[in-house]
């Protein structure tokens, strides 16, 4: 019965957070912020080994573990309660993790507006992405559908520009360009790759 209440007991849990840095530019470490958090496997698992205990009880002493099931049973659901966001928490936070392209509205150090595109992968950048081809095109489009921006990149991306962690190019553009671009694609490599624009000109 030990392991039942071991498993029942109601884990403290910290949800992980990250910072955003509105000086930071895109790209660029902010220094503290982390993803953190239980994954949904060690969350599934949990519940399957719960589950496994309640049914060795029950064949062992039917009598008895349904009695102690009853007074368990309001624990149990308090941990269904919890487990539930946990799951959908996870399970967002994944997808978060697993963006293989972000592209944000810029305004670089000498005034011009721009898109930092970046890879959320390091290992898309490589000719392998793109059947060999060296270069890609950047496809933007608004909300209306209407294509806003087409223009082609060097490929791989820089990798080794200071202040930023991911493999990304600096694509210039017109400030009505960046207002009215919603979405973004590269053209020409072997896996999806989409992303909304983010973020606001501020200069």
């Amino acid at each position: 019965m030990w392991l039942l209440a071991l498993l029942l007991e109601v884990p403290s849990l910290e949800a992980g957070h990250q910072y955003d840095f509105s000086d930071v530019p895109p790209g660029e470490s902010g220094g503290g912020g982390e993803v953190g958090g239980i994954g949904t496997p060690w969350i599934l698992a949990i519940v399957v080994l719960a589950l496994v205990a309640v049914a060795v009880l029950v064949s062992l002493n039917p009598s008895s573990a349904i009695a102690r099931l009853k007074a368990v049973a309001p624990k149990a659901l308090i941990l269904v309660v919890i487990a539930a966001p946990l799951i959908a928490w996870a399970a967002s936070s994944n997808g978060d993790e697993q963006q293989s392209l972000t592209v944000e509205r810029w305004t670089n150090d000498a005034g011009a507006s721009e898109l930092i595109v970046s890879l959320g992968a390091k290992d898309l950048n490589t000719l392998e992405t793109t059947s060999g081809s060296r270069t890609v095109r950047l496809e933007c489009v608004g909300r209306d559908g209407q294509v806003v921006l087409d223009a082609e990149q060097r490929w791989p991306f820089v990798d080794d520009e200071p202040g930023y962690d991911s493999p990304h190019a600096h694509q210039a553009a017109s400030r009505e360009q960046l207002q009215r671009a919603d979405r973004c694609r590269l053209r020409g490599t072997r896996v999806d790759l989409e992303a909304s624009v983010k973020g606001a000109l501020t200069r």
